[in-house]
Parts: structure tokens; C-alpha cells; sequence
């Protein structure tokens, strides 16, 4: 089963590897031509390296007209402070280096800040000028995307900062990764229910709270087209039009001067059932006392 502390982030490289580009791009200022063909070749780079000495995963870049990869990435998640890999990330770089004879790249996937700023720190290898930079990506390190609309555009972007908690998940934030996850949801993407689950199974409580109340009002111009999302859709403008008509029944007391006590307040604003509301909502502009209006 994909976990959310490793196999998470892997999971969307290998779904798209186009994300990597991405990520060297805005986290990074690399800029990668728009016309090279992206793939993901971790398969084959496992066969060239022994076991003590495997990647998570490899991406490579190719021009249309060669066959030789242009640039390559090593994508290693990081979960918590192993120096063993201070030993083994330069061989995984050197290794592909040797094999493709190209610029290659690592860059490491950190949920915890302070692996994170752990994993930032140059390797020495000894040899002059031979010094090894991880590109990490973790908590701390400021926004990737910025705006929903920009998480239409790049929506596995988003899911992924999530996932990793670059930003705090405030409401904005969230806002974001909802756009996001209802972008790969309505482009019919296989994993789109995988990727949800993994979002709402790194938040903590109350951002999931916050999220799955995005999911049920559907804000915005972002919907999920599956029948979950749609049913919790269904359910939360219900909720929210009686909501509004029990605010709206208040008022219509409290302007004609009847007195409403807290525990008559309660039950008016915790109905859920919309025909009663309405029939109260009916009721209110006859009734003469609160209780007559609950009759």
C-alpha cells in the first residue's frame, strides 16, 4: 500500500514525471527546455547499481531526436536523519552520471523540517571542488504555487507541497490543494482518489476539517466529478441553504419582538432538516411566542 511518508511523493513522479521539471524550475531556478520528452526510468537505473545502493526514483529527459537523455534527476524520500545516505546519495549521482553522461540532479523529498535541514547540508566528499548539494524540498522553504489557478495549471505541484507541508496548512493553502486535487479528479486521472486520501491522511485534524469542507460546498469554479465528491457536494449546499434559512427565521422573530431563548436558538440553528425549517420559517410570521412556533 502507497504511504504518505515515502511512497506519497514517488507515486506522482511516476505518475508524472513532468513534475520534476517543475520543481528544478521553481524551487531551484534550473530551467528545462519545454521541448524535452520527460520519463521516468527508475527500473533501469536499479539494474546498473546494487542493492545498498538503489534510488526511489529516476527521471529522465530527452531531446525528440536523440536517445540519449539531455538532463537526469534521482528522487530520494528522506523520512528521517540516516547518515548512510550522506555515503550513498553521490553514488547514486555518479552512477547515473557514468551512464547517461549527462547534467544530473538529486533532489530529496523531506516531511520534517528538521531532516529537511539536515538533508540541505553539502557532503564533502575530499577531492577539491567535489562537494555534493542535496535540492530539498520539505517544510519551511515558502510556496511552489502560489494561487489556485496556478494549481490548475500544475496541480501535481500542488498536491505534492501538500504532502511534503512546504506552507502551513492554512485555509488559503488548502484552498490551493483543493483546486488542485479537483483539477486531476475531473481530468479523469486513475489515481485521483489516491492522491485525496493521501492529502487528507498527512493533515493534521482541523486543516482535514477544512479541506473536506471545500470538498462538500465545492467553493469556487473547482468541482470533483466522483460520485463521493458530488454526494458530499449535494449534502453541503443542502446543509448550507438550511443553515440559511434558520439564520433567516431569527430574524424574522427577533424583528417582530419575540423573545428567543438560547435553547430555542440552539434547536432553530441545529435543525438539518430543511421542510422544518421552513415550515417554522412559514409558522413565524403568526406565531406569538417561540414556543407557539415549535407547536
Amino acid at each position: 500500500m502507497v504511504t504518505v511518508a515515502h511512497e506519497g511523493p514517488i507515486q506522482i513522479i511516476r505518475d508524472n514525471p513532468e513534475v520534476i521539471a517543475q520543481i528544478l524550475h521553481t524551487a531551484f531556478d534550473i530551467r528545462i527546455p519545454d521541448d524535452l520528452i520527460i520519463k521516468t526510468t527508475s527500473e533501469e537505473f536499479t539494474q546498473i547499481a546494487p542493492a545498498a545502493y538503489r534510488a526511489d526514483n529516476v527521471v529522465e529527459m530527452y531531446r525528440a531526436d536523440s536517445s540519449n537523455p539531455t538532463v537526469a534527476v534521482v528522487a530520494e524520500t528522506q523520512r528521517r536523519k540516516d547518515p548512510r545516505k550522506r555515503g550513498s546519495w553521490p553514488v547514486y549521482l555518479t552512477t547515473q552520471r557514468a551512464r547517461t553522461q549527462c547534467p544530473c540532479y538529486l533532489v530529496v523529498f523531506c516531511h520534517r523540517r528538521s531532516v529537511a535541514e539536515w538533508a540541505r547540508k553539502p557532503i564533502e566528499i575530499g577531492h577539491p571542488g567535489f562537494t555534493l548539494t542535496p535540492l530539498v524540498i520539505g517544510p519551511g522553504m515558502g510556496p511552489l504555487v502560489t494561487t489556485p489557478d496556478q494549481a490548475t495549471q500544475m496541480p501535481e505541484l500542488a498536491v505534492l507541497s501538500r504532502l511534503l507541508d512546504v506552507t502551513p496548512a492554512t485555509k488559503e493553502e488548502l484552498e490551493i490543494t483543493y483546486a488542485a486535487l479537483a483539477t486531476i479528479e475531473s481530468a479523469g486521472h486513475e489515481h485521483a482518489h489516491l492522491y485525496t486520501d493521501l492529502v487528507l491522511e498527512a493533515l493534521p485534524t482541523a486543516a482535514r476539517h477544512i479541506l473536506e469542507e471545500f470538498v462538500a460546498t465545492g467553493i469556487a469554479d473547482y468541482e470533483f466529478k466522483s460520485d463521493f465528491a458530488r454526494r458530499n457536494q449535494a449534502i453541503g449546499r443542502a446543509e448550507g441553504k438550511t443553515e440559511g434559512e434558520a439564520k433567516g427565521l431569527l430574524i424574522v422573530l427577533e424583528s417582530r419582538g419575540i423573545e428567543v431563548s438560547d435553547e430555542a436558538r440552539e434547536r432553530i440553528l441545529g435543525c438539518t432538516e430543511e421542510q422544518q425549517v421552513t415550515a417554522w420559517l412559514a409558522r413565524a410570521a403568526t406565531v406569538e411566542s417561540v414556543d407557539e412556533l415549535f407547536d
